[in-house]
């Protein structure tokens, strides 16, 4: 979302900064404990709700529409790290030293260790501290600091691997449960969501827990009216731990496993772990993947959000996706709140919405585990054969694994009519790339140690080339291109006879060819 008029009256952001190079600044947006306290006591005295908690306060601060209400919240901004840069810097800590001395926050907390028992010492200090750290914490990130070496361990699909948050002990409450709700997700997934009779964690009063499947309702011996020990997993999301069972009275409930969809009455398929709906015309699934699929990080359809979808469903104006692009003006005929400017609003959004970028289009058909991230790298590596990709093609894609791979080739054997009869209506923008023949085209090239240019830059100038870059070593490697304080791939590329070039060398094979 843009929230650029907003991140500008926040005080902590400065408008300028005495640097004109390329340096583009990530950070969280906090809001401090004693200000929530103060906005929620200023809220109560005007009658108005309060607000959850200070992660959610901030986070909708942030997408106010009126910038006086962001300003009046008090917001901060605390830099974590950078994204696109010209920088020159060999360490994070000293990148983020210069960062903090162009005007922004400096967090009183950051520590260059050495060994995991400093790493640990660090842990222990700031868990003491966390009670009067004047922001809410759930634990502290710990990262490798020598920013050659970030660039050499690379990131998977998800996440970066040089990296990882070291949680806090979450904080345990008790509750009662006292009964079990399904959920029918857009891929046909039974969720069972345990409802509780209301406890606060935290800030944040909790009604409803996660209780991810029915295996883990077997394994907690959970029944209905047990006491239970409650936390918010990773501070957010409410999980069971622990059952109370030396607190029966005799009056609990067991919890059965459903054998009918709960939202449509079909027969439910019992994989196990996994309950599903296999009914393709189920309304949950259907509704489900509409609102996935006109979302803004899949297709962006203005207007046409979850309450409008669900009344057009409700009506028989849609029954799947590729009824949004049938609709016209008529349609609306008879629904309440929408005059003809509403209307010709969403028909334009609609109208829009079918020349997306590739990727955007492939992430909005919700296959199971193809995110954004996935989506991204199928549209670049294979933009005209998507469709019809292999199981070794799409596993030689950086990051994907054997359940990724089935889960797309499944949805595409078993969607394929519907995906083709959508193309039929959209026409996803296919990035061109001009591609240089050369000595490296084909070729699986691996890149280890410090270079003289952004390890990306080249990256990108050899899949220009029709290389594929890959993260190890491997008897299928043609060559590792390598720079000063290279480690472990470049010992592996000489046992394996893998070709090792310098920069000098790949200029010249690269230019001569």
């Amino acid at each position: 979302e843009d929230v650029t008029s907003n991140a500008r009256v926040i005080s902590s952001v400065p408008l300028q900064i005495p640097y004109s190079g390329l340096i583009e600044i990530r950070g969280e947006v906090v809001i401090t404990k004693s200000d929530f306290e103060k906005i929620n006591a200023n809220r109560a005295k005007d009658g108005q709700n309060l607000l959850a908690n200070p992660r959610n306060a901030a986070a909708g601060s942030l997408r106010q529409l009126d910038s006086g209400i962001t300003k009046s919240r008090k917001l901060k901004f605390y830099p974590w790290g950078v994204g696109a840069n010209d920088l020159k810097f060999d360490t994070h800590s000293d990148m983020m030293d210069f960062v903090r001395s162009l005007g922004f926050l400096r967090d009183d907390f950051c520590k260059i260790c050495s060994s995991i028992d400093e790493i640990r010492q660090a842990y222990d200090e700031l868990l003491s501290l966390r009670d009067e750290k004047p922001i809410m914490m759930d634990g502290m990130v710990v990262r490798v600091n020598s920013l050659a070496k970030c660039d050499e361990l690379g990131f998977t699909v998800k996440f970066p691997k040089f990296m990882v948050a070291y949680k806090f002990p979450a904080i345990q409450k008790s509750a009662k449960l006292i009964d079990v709700a399904l959920q029918v997700g857009r891929t046909g997934v039974v969720t069972p969501v345990g409802v509780l009779d209301g406890v606060e964690i935290d800030g944040a009063f909790v009604r409803n827990v996660t209780l991810h499947n029915f295996d883990e309702i077997e394994r907690l011996g959970l029944m209905k009216g047990d006491m239970v020990c409650v936390i918010r997993s990773g501070d957010v999301i409410p999980k069971i731990t622990d059952v109370y069972k030396a607190r029966r009275d005799g009056q609990e409930v067991a919890i059965s496993r459903p054998c009918k969809c709960p939202e449509c009455g079909s027969e439910l398929l019992d994989e196990g772990a996994f309950i599903k709906c296999q009914n393709l015309s189920c309304k949950a699934r259907v509704v489900s993947s509409i609102i996935y699929f006109a979302s803004k990080k899949c297709m962006n359809i203005d207007g046409l959000g979850d309450a409008i979808i669900e009344l057009l469903y409700k009506n028989g104006k849609i029954s799947s996706i590729i009824d949004i692009y049938r609709l016209d003006s008529s349609s609306f005929d008879g629904l309440e709140g929408f005059k003809s400017k509403k209307i010709e609003n969403t028909l334009n959004a609609i109208k829009a919405s079918q020349r997306p970028p590739l990727h955007r289009f492939i992430t909005s058909l919700g296959i199971e585990h193809i995110g954004e991230v996935a989506a991204k790298k199928i549209a670049t590596v294979y933009p005209n054969k998507w469709l019809d990709l292999s199981m070794d093609e799409l596993l030689n894609l950086d990051g994907f694994g054997e359940a990724m791979a089935l889960s797309y080739l499944e949805f595409m054997r078993v969607n394929r009519i519907k995906v083709v009869e959508l193309l039929e209506y959209i026409t996803p923008i296919i990035d061109e790339i001009n591609t240089t023949q050369n000595i490296f085209s084909g070729k699986t090239v691996v890149i280890t140690g410090t270079l003289s240019r952004p390890r990306d830059e080249i990256k990108a100038e050899l899949e220009s080339f029709g290389a594929k870059v890959s993260g190890s070593v491997s008897s299928k490697s043609d060559f590792v291109l390598s720079g000063e304080s290279s480690g472990s791939k470049y010992q592996k590329a000489l046992s394996l006879g893998i070709k090792i070039i310098d920069e000098i060398e790949y200029e010249r094979l690269k230019n001569e060819s």
